[in-house]
């Protein structure tokens, strides 16, 4: 390849381009120039010729006609004191041969002048005023003097041109590198320290020009980075957390079983202290299960066929001893979308493997032993289950897979609820069974929806909704507990409201009732208000506002930043009501979706006011 030659820079050709200007413009000014001196020196070259021969004619004549030759002399002698003349000739009838006077030197240029020199005749019989030719004369001038003129003309033209080019040149070149050359090597300069990482960077915008222009957007794109770029190292920061502190082992593979990665749980579940330690002992997945061959393959076509396998039990050797885990994984590629890639979890279940174990083996034993069994079975499987669901963090479409064995769980605890002959002592273990299983499903319900929204799979189902039926239906929800704190819970809604509205009414329901619960929670006395009202019309769309407000402990002002953040409890009375504080980030998000968001007015002990506000059509016109 040629070696690329190396451009002129931007003050070079600005200077050359100005120069090139310069020069062509007083190129002509001069060219005019000098051809107007060059007209006029020849216009008084050809007047002084023009004198000259006038003075032949005129006083020649007389003299020849005499044929007085000292007259003629003399004045041919003063005709060639002129500089410029060259020659003179005259031929004569009265004369034998021509009367000549020509310097030494050579013309430069000669002009030769023809003319004749007449005198008045006083011969008989002529008419009055008539001539007579006494002779013909030859004048030759010499341009010489004319052509100096001109040189002198010319060396001027160019002094003069130079001076210009030179001042155009030496002010072109303080002006440039004033204007263009020092706030471009600025932005230059900028750009090399954005590049470098320097985010945030700004330059100095010297004048309101357009390079000043562009330097304000330089520095606003350098502030747009940085914040992407504090963005960005937030999102990896809390991602980072969950996939380091997740109680599950979640782990990397290429398309050979190559472990590239794990998280501390995943080293501790094959006995190692930190991730390295695994990764230098194990190198392949296919050394860590205690699998056959046949089913080892099974297992690597339906994750390659189906792109994803779930809670397939598997067992591991650790320490020499068995390890059972449920794995659930999934096949991606790696960034560059060239090398694929197997992504999952596992979970460890040996507990309930073993409680299966011992179940089996001792199931013909005694009631109490096989009920302390049992017991200790659903334990595990509810632990499994709970370990379980924070999966969903990382794969929020599973959340489904997840909530089903607990749904299960209660749907078991309602039945034992059922049963008459349980003792009370029963009976009130299985309430416990049953309201723990509720607030356990909350907040599963919680994380998995805050991981769906984070990773971008909640979508909305917009669909016609009966309003007032909602709202109901939202209080109604909270109204028991309301009531069990001596609460008053009053639902206000406006007269114009419209009856049925196009909105995704579970995600609606949803936000309210995270509204209304955090409301009674956090109220122990006065009343828990709900109010809608009609705001105004936006074409087809009604604009109504939504607002839930208590008279309970209320927040501070320098924890309201924090309260629509996730896991955020911004008061000691919220771990001892607890929670996941995952109710408000979500409704937050939800509402984003929706084109909203929650406006907070709060003052510790007066109570809170949650408001937002929704443009909703109406089914017709949907």
């Amino acid at each position: 390849m040629a070696k690329r030659r190396k451009a002129l820079g931007l003050q070079a050709r600005l200077m050359l381009g100005i120069a090139g200007v310069a020069t062509a413009l007083v190129a002509v000014v001069g060219w005019a120039w000098n051809h107007q001196v060059e007209q006029q020196l020849e216009s008084a070259l050809q007047a002084r010729v023009d004198r000259s021969i006038q003075l032949v004619k005129s006083n020649l004549a007389a003299p020849l006609w005499n044929v007085d030759h000292d007259a003629v002399s003399h004045l041919l002698d003063a005709v060639m004191a002129d500089p410029e003349v060259y020659a003179i000739e005259l031929s004569s009838e009265l004369s034998e041969k021509p009367i000549l006077r020509r310097r030494a030197q050579e013309a430069v240029a000669p002009q030769r002048h023809e003319f004749v020199l007449d005198y008045p005749s006083d011969e008989p019989g002529r008419v009055p005023d008539a001539t007579r030719t006494m002779a013909k004369a030859v004048l030759v001038f010499s341009s010489e003097r004319v052509r100096a003129q001109m040189a002198q003309a010319n060396r001027f033209v160019l002094a003069l041109a130079l001076g210009v080019l030179a001042a155009v040149m030496l002010s072109s070149f303080f002006l440039v590198r004033r204007f263009v050359q020092q706030p471009v090597k600025r932005l230059g300069d900028l750009a090399q320290r954005v590049a470098a990482g320097d985010l945030g960077a700004k330059a100095e915008v010297a004048n309101d020009d357009e390079i000043g222009q562009l330097t304000r957007q330089f520095n606003s794109m350098s502030a747009q980075l940085r914040a992407s770029s504090d963005g960005l190292k937030r999102s990896e920061a809390r991602y980072r957390s969950l996939y380091e502190n997740a109680p599950e082992g979640i782990f990397q593979a290429d398309g050979r079983g190559r472990l590239l990665r794990l998280n501390v749980a995943m080293a501790r579940l094959l006995g190692f202290a930190t991730p390295a330690q695994a990764l230098e002992a194990h190198g392949q997945l296919r050394r860590l299960v205690v699998l056959e061959r046949l089913d080892y393959l099974n297992l690597a076509r339906a994750l390659w066929r189906d792109g994803r396998v779930q809670q397939v039990q598997l067992e591991l050797q650790r320490e020499g001893r068995p390890v059972w885990v449920a794995l659930t994984a999934h096949r991606t590629l790696s960034a560059d979308g060239r090398q694929p890639l197997i992504e999952g979890m596992v979970s460890d279940i040996t507990q309930r493997r073993l409680a299966e174990q011992e179940l089996m083996l001792h199931r013909d034993h005694l009631e109490e032993l096989v009920a302390e069994r049992t017991r200790a079975l659903r334990l595990a499987s509810t632990r499994a289950e709970v370990s379980g669901q924070a999966k969903s963090r990382f794969l929020a479409t599973m959340s489904h897979e997840f909530r089903t064995p607990l749904n299960a769980i209660l749907g078991f605890s309602q039945l034992l609820q059922m049963d008459t002959r349980l003792s009370p002592e029963q009976m009130s273990r299985v309430d416990s069974i049953r309201n723990s299983g509720e607030h356990l499903l909350s907040l599963i319900s919680d994380v998995l929806d805050m991981a769906s929204i984070e990773a971008g799979k909640v979508r909305l189902n917009p669909g016609p909704v009966d309003l007032r039926a909602l709202l109901d239906m939202a209080a109604d929800t909270v109204r028991l507990r309301a009531i069990e704190k001596g609460l008053s819970l009053v639902v206000d809604l406006g007269a114009q409201l419209p009856q049925r509205v196009v909105v995704d009414g579970q995600r609606l329901r949803q936000v309210l009732l995270n509204l209304l619960s955090n409301a009674v929670k956090f109220t122990d006395a006065g009343e828990v208000r709900l109010r809608v009202a009609l705001l105004g019309w936006e074409g087809p769309a009604a604009r109504l506002g939504f607002t839930v407000s208590d008279t309970g402990i209320g927040i501070a002002e320098e924890h309201l930043s924090q309260l629509f953040q996730p896991f955020a409890q911004v008061a000691d009375d919220a771990r001892c009501l607890g929670g996941t504080g995952l109710g408000l980030s979500i409704s937050q998000e939800l509402l984003e979706q929706m084109g909203s968001e929650i406006q907070l007015r709060s003052q510790p002990g007066q109570g809170s006011d949650f408001e937002f506000e929704l443009s909703l059509e109406m089914p017709e016109s949907h």
